[in-house]
C-alpha cells in the first residue's frame, strides 16, 4: 500500500498481522458446524470477567465445537458470575461443568481459574489485563485476550514482554479485535490493495454513542468497588474511549494501511458528563494520528446521549473512497463496488473466537497480540496527546515509565483518583496534566 517504511518495526507489524488474519479468512468460507470436526480432545476453559463480553466470548468459544467445556469461572463481583453462570447453563447444558468449587470471587480468582483448566479467555476491564495474561503465560495456559490489552505504557512492555514468552512456549493467543473477520472487509481490503481508490490520502474514523451505565454509589461502598462498578467513568479502568471503542475501527485502519501511526495529536473535554456520579473521563474526543508516510487518520469518539451517533470509517484515495458498509466509490460518488453475501450467517465476533479455539483444537500456532498491542497503543498515545495537549510521537511515548494504575488491587486500595470535598473527581486539564 502507500508510504516507504522500510525500519523493523513495520515489517514486523505487516509480517504478524498478515500471518494472524490468514485464519480468518479461511474460516469465513466454512461453515460453524466443521469447526473441530470429527476432533475427540476436550478443550477446558475458564472465563475470567463474567460480564457481557466475558459471557459473549465464552458463548462463542462453546458454539465452536461440542468438545470445549467451561470448568470455571473468576469474578470480583458475585452477581455477574451467578448471571453469566445461569445464562451459559441454561444455553450449553452440560457443556457447562462449574460446581460451586470452581466458582471464584475476589482479585485472586484468575490465578484460581487459570489453576482449574486448560484455556483462558480474558475479559475483565484492561487495566488487570497485563497481570492476568502473565499468570496465564507461565502457567503454559492459551490465553483469548479481550481488546484493549493495557491502559498505559507500563502495561505495553509487560504485554509484548510475555508475548514473547508466549511465542518460546508455542502457546496460542487470540485478541477480540473481530473486525478484522468481517468478510466484506477482507474483500474490500483486497481491492484497495489492488488499487481500485488509487492511493489513500486521507482516512476517518467515528465512534460516536452514548453514555455508559451508571451504578450509583451504594452505602458503605468502598472507593474501588465503586470505581469497577462504574469502570467506563475512570481512565486507569478503560483506557479512555478510544481503548475502550474505538479501537476497533482504530485496529481495522492500521491493518488497511499495513502500518500503524508515529504522532498523535488532539483535543477533547467534557460537556455532558458532569457531577460524581461520571467519574473522570472525557465525553469527547479528537485525535489526528499520522503514519510513516504523512497521511492522517481522524478520529472522532464520543459519548453523550441525544447526540448524533455513527460508528464507522472513511477511505479517502485519489480514485475514489471505501467506507464501514463495505462500499467503494469512484471520484463522481457513484457506487463501483459492494460487498453483500445474503448467505453469510456467521458474524465476525463468532469466527474470531472460533478461529481461536480451532487452533487449540487443531494444534495450529495463533498469536494475535502483536497486532492486538500496537492499536491498543495507537489508542493510548492518542489518549495521552488528548489529554495533554501535547503533539506525542509513539517513539518518546515508549520511554514513559508513568502507570495510572493503583499500587495493589484490593477493595481498599488508594485509587489513582478520588473525590474531592464536593464528591467531583479531577479532570486532566490540557497543559496542564503529565503524561509521559
Amino acid at each position: 500500500m502507500n508510504g516507504k517504511k522500510t525500519d523493523n518495526g513495520r515489517r514486523n507489524f505487516v509480517k504478524t498481522g498478515a500471518t494472524a488474519i490468514a485464519g480468518g479468512a479461511l474460516l469465513s468460507s466454512f461453515p460453524m458446524k466443521a469447526f473441530g470436526a470429527g476432533q475427540q480432545k476436550e478443550i477446558r476453559i475458564g472465563l475470567v470477567g463474567c460480564g457481557g463480553r466475558g459471557t459473549g466470548a465464552a458463548h462463542e468459544a462453546l458454539k465452536t465445537s461440542k468438545a470445549v467445556k467451561l470448568v470455571a469461572l473468576g469474578e470480583v463481583f458475585e452477581d455477574r458470575l451467578n448471571s453469566a453462570y445461569q445464562n451459559l447453563k441454561n444455553t450449553y447444558g452440560n457443556q457447562v461443568e462449574v460446581p460451586d468449587s470452581k466458582k471464584f470471587i475476589g482479585f485472586d480468582a484468575y490465578q484460581k481459574v487459570i489453576e482449574s483448566c486448560d484455556v483462558v479467555l480474558l475479559a475483565t476491564p484492561p487495566p488487570f489485563r497485563p497481570l492476568h495474561l502473565e499468570a496465564a503465560v507461565k502457567a503454559d495456559k492459551h490465553v483469548f485476550i479481550e481488546k484493549p490489552l493495557f491502559v498505559d505504557i507500563p502495561g505495553y512492555h509487560k504485554v509484548m514482554g510475555i508475548n514473547e514468552l508466549a511465542k518460546q512456549k508455542n502457546l496460542n493467543l487470540g485478541v477480540g479485535l473481530q473486525l478484522r473477520y468481517e468478510n466484506g472487509y477482507q474483500k474490500m481490503k483486497e481491492q484497495i490493495d489492488s488499487g481500485m481508490i488509487g492511493d489513500i490520502t486521507s482516512l476517518d474514523v467515528y465512534y460516536n454513542v452514548g453514555a455508559p451505565k451508571i451504578h450509583p454509589r451504594q452505602p458503605g461502598q468502598t472507593e474501588m468497588n465503586y470505581q469497577v462498578r462504574n469502570w467506563r467513568y475512570f481512565t486507569w479502568l478503560w483506557g479512555g474511549q478510544l481503548a475502550g471503542q474505538t479501537i476497533h475501527q482504530i485496529d481495522l485502519i492500521n491493518w488497511f494501511m499495513n502500518d500503524y501511526p508515529e504522532v498523535a495529536q488532539g483535543l477533547g473535554g467534557r460537556q455532558s458528563f458532569n457531577g460524581p456520579d461520571q467519574g473522570n473521563t472525557y465525553d469527547h474526543h479528537y485525535a489526528e494520528f499520522e503514519y510513516s508516510n504523512k497521511i492522517k487518520l481522524h478520529v472522532q469518539s464520543k459519548t453523550m446521549d441525544n447526540t448524533w451517533n455513527k460508528v464507522g470509517f472513511h477511505i479517502q484515495g485519489t480514485k475514489g473512497y471505501a467506507n464501514e458498509k463495505s462500499e467503494i466509490y469512484n471520484t463522481a460518488n457513484e457506487p463501483i463496488w459492494r460487498y453483500r453475501d445474503q448467505e453469510e450467517t456467521v458474524g465476525p465476533t463468532q469466527k474470531c473466537q472460533s478461529d481461536f479455539i480451532n487452533s487449540i483444537i487443531n494444534n495450529k500456532p495463533l498469536n494475535q497480540v502483536d497486532y492486538g498491542a500496537k492499536s491498543t497503543l495507537t489508542t493510548i498515545v492518542g489518549r495521552m496527546a488528548i489529554h495533554s495537549g501535547q503533539i506525542i510521537t509513539v517513539e518518546e511515548a515508549l520511554k514513559s515509565k508513568k502507570s495510572i494504575l493503583p499500587k495493589e488491587f484490593n477493595w481498599d486500595a488508594e485509587m489513582p483518583s478520588m473525590p474531592g470535598p464536593d464528591g467531583n473527581y479531577s479532570i486532566p486539564v490540557p497543559g496542564k496534566v503529565e503524561v509521559l
